[in-house]
């Protein structure tokens, strides 16, 4: 029997289109970033923290790892939530988690105290991670839908790369707690809009569960579903390359090829352009899985080129002129894997985003250490073909599955 209180949505199952596209499109835009500001904002705080806290790089370090824990917790939680309760209630308690335990890590005498902190902070900012995807499911099809999803597809390149930019930026004059307001602020802000934010969910279209069992059993349907996996790969793979890169290029262009913190920036921002780019170069293509497949084909191809320029130490020039194209196309997969994903997984649009964020920052994490271990030009040039190898071998298992009608019009 099935679990969700709808058949397999049409064009005509999705709610009313937002009056002001504009006003939604920031919304959206916003609470996509949300996690990532969460998580690197604070970044260049982190050697200020330890000797504040008087403790290891390792326990600051576990802020970050509590914090993308507690948001992998929160994206099962409340992607679930909000296809039984309604995405309004579900963002708007997830955010008021947020604010409270961002209140309270501003207290903190100890880090094991902060890190705590950090835990609920990363549930309460899951759900605004899970609910960016799963919300303009509700609203948007085929092309309307991939052309929101070029912007969210945007956001999680860019929101990763910019964050401790913009951080760094902050550090001296404000330190961690400065940050921790400037988020407390960002967090009230999106609590107040999502009270006068329009629920997209209404009670027809949610799913009808009474027990665990019932959730599972959405959970189920949806890790089973071979389109929908090999979609959610895609994407995870393609975040692991982008961590892979955040992880290893201050290291690369700072200690290896000599730049400043401030040209580290600008070389840093000028990339995440790239992928920016690439996310609304999917929305060319007639049907959005052939940009997918051209851009695991090109990621492919230039991170190959990249290692090589690793492998050698190659001149900046060189590293550079591979690393563009190469964040260029993994934009393109960006944005079209988000949108076959939550295409294939619309009738539970909540799971399916909590599904493709566990995935996606579970990747994340695996191969973000991975870079630091030996010569980091070495370690760093394995992951680049690693990644983009799997991604070339599940976009041919796309290209030879069937296109959905929604995605062919």
């Amino acid at each position: 029997m099935a679990v969700s209180s709808t058949t397999k949505p049409t064009s005509t199952d999705v709610s009313a289109a937002p009056g002001n596209y504009g006003l939604f499109v920031a919304f959206i835009a916003i609470i996509g970033a949300f996690s990532s500001f969460v998580n690197d904002m604070y970044l260049p705080t982190i050697p200020s923290m330890m000797k504040e806290f008087h403790t290891t790089p390792s326990m600051t370090q576990m802020g970050i790892s509590m914090a993308m824990a507690g948001m992998g917790i929160g994206s099962v939680l409340w992607g679930s939530a909000s296809d039984r309760y309604g995405r309004k209630p579900t963002l708007i308690i997830s955010l008021i988690i947020f604010v409270v335990s961002t209140v309270v890590s501003l207290f903190s005498t100890s880090i094991t105290f902060f890190i705590i902190c950090r835990l609920f902070q990363g549930v309460g900012a899951g759900g605004a991670m899970v609910l960016s995807t799963s919300i303009p499911a509700d609203v948007y099809v085929g092309r309307q839908l991939a052309k929101l999803m070029a912007i969210i597809g945007v956001v999680n390149g860019v929101a990763p790369a910019v964050a401790p930019v913009v951080g760094g930026l902050m550090a001296d004059c404000m330190g961690w707690r400065g940050i921790f307001v400037v988020l407390l602020v960002i967090g009230v802000v999106m609590t107040v809009w999502t009270t006068r934010y329009k629920e997209t969910l209404p009670p027809q279209r949610r799913l009808q569960a009474h027990s665990l069992s019932d959730y599972l059993k959405a959970y189920r349907t949806l890790l089973t579903n071979g389109r929908f996996m090999i979609y959610v790969t895609i994407k995870a793979v393609a975040i692991g390359l982008l961590y892979a890169y955040i992880a290893s290029a201050p290291f690369i262009l700072q200690s290896h090829y000599g730049f400043s913190a401030l040209m580290f920036g600008l070389i840093f921002g000028g990339n995440a352009l790239a992928m920016s780019v690439g996310s609304t170069l999917a929305l060319r293509f007639k049907v959005m899985k052939q940009g997918m497949v051209v851009g695991c084909v090109g990621m492919f191809v230039f991170a190959v080129a990249e290692a090589i320029v690793m492998w050698s130490k190659a001149p900046f020039v060189w590293y550079e002129i591979f690393a563009v194209p190469m964040l260029l196309f993994s934009g393109m997969i960006f944005s079209s894997a988000n949108t076959l994903s939550m295409e294939v997984g619309r009738s539970e649009a909540g799971t399916a985003s909590a599904i493709l964020s566990v995935v996606k920052y579970a990747f994340a994490a695996v191969v973000s250490p991975l870079v630091g271990l030996g010569n980091m030009f070495h370690s760093t040039a394995i992951a680049f073909v690693a990644v983009t190898s799997i991604a070339l071998l599940l976009a041919w298992k796309a290209s030879r599955l069937p296109s959905l009608a929604d995605m062919e019009r």
